[in-house]
């Protein structure tokens, strides 16, 4: 695949060849998950997002005090999703996409906590 090639930030932007020829169904359930903060809405993901916590940790700290509206919490997972790991087929925004894109709704239950996080 084109993505496999390609490193760094420019695989975030040239993926498009990723995404499925057909419309996918709707994701449901997510939006019947607790609003949590961020620390509590990512652990279903433990053991799936390699270096997560750590992550988590620099993410807080640089949304302590958000100046765009949002709560730490909510603005600590959107900065969460932007960050690049040091491989960036591992970067949470990476495995996110992939599991979007899937056409199996079930790998999705692990991120529901997050989505209703970083959707709300």
């Amino acid at each position: 695949m084109a993505t496999a090639m390609l490193t760094g930030a420019a695989s975030r932007f040239l993926d498009a060849s990723e995404e499925p020829n057909q419309t996918l169904l709707p994701i449901k359930g997510y939006e019947n998950e607790p609003l949590l903060p961020l620390e509590e809405a990512v652990k279903p993901l433990d053991g799936l997002v390699a270096d997560l916590d750590d992550m988590v940790d620099i993410a807080k700290r640089n949304c302590k005090k958000p100046n765009d509206g949002l709560t730490p919490n909510e603005s600590a997972a959107i900065h969460l999703y932007t960050m690049q790991w040091d491989d960036p087929h591992k970067s949470l925004y990476a495995m996110l996409n992939s599991t979007l894109r899937s056409e199996r709704r079930a790998p999705l239950k692990p991120w529901y906590r997050y989505l209703k996080l970083i959707l709300t």
